[in-house]
Order: structure tokens, then sequence, then C-alpha cells
């Protein structure tokens, strides 16, 4: 076998090998997509963990709960549905 023969090879086994590793990268994406919560679980979750850190007078974490809140609820107002 040439150089330039196992070149050609070599390119085939790289892209062979990336194209494995970008259909097992979608893959796995997909699953992580199916498993995240719908944005109103997560705007309760953060309601919640807001009124945690405002009872504990924690108003530095409060503040970024809210601001993410209303990242959020923007996002939803945007895109609804």
């Amino acid at each position: 076998m040439t150089e330039k023969n196992m070149e050609k090879l070599a390119d085939v086994i790289v892209k062979r090998f990336f194209e494995r590793i970008d259909a097992d990268t979608k893959a796995m994406n997909s699953e992580f997509i199916d498993e995240l919560p719908d944005n109103e679980t997560q705007l309760n979750e953060l309601h919640l963990l807001l009124r945690h850190y405002e009872r504990g007078e924690d108003y530095i974490n409060a503040a970024n709960v809210f601001a993410a809140i209303k990242k959020l609820e923007d996002k939803n107002k945007k895109y609804p549905g």
C-alpha cells in the first residue's frame, strides 16, 4: 500500500469516526432535551427558591433568582407555548 493510499484510508477512517461521534452526540442531546422541565415547572421552582431566599434574608441570591424568573418570563412572552 502506498503512502497516498494509506492517507486516503486514514481520511476515510477519521471521517467515519467523526460521523459516529456526531450521531451519538445528537442522540444524547435529544434524550437530554426530552428530560428538561417545561417553562411553567421551572418558574414554579424558581418562585419557591425566591421565597426561600427572601425568608432567609439572602437578598443577593434572591436578586439572582428574581432575574432568572424575569428572563424566563420574558422568554415565554416572546416564544409562547
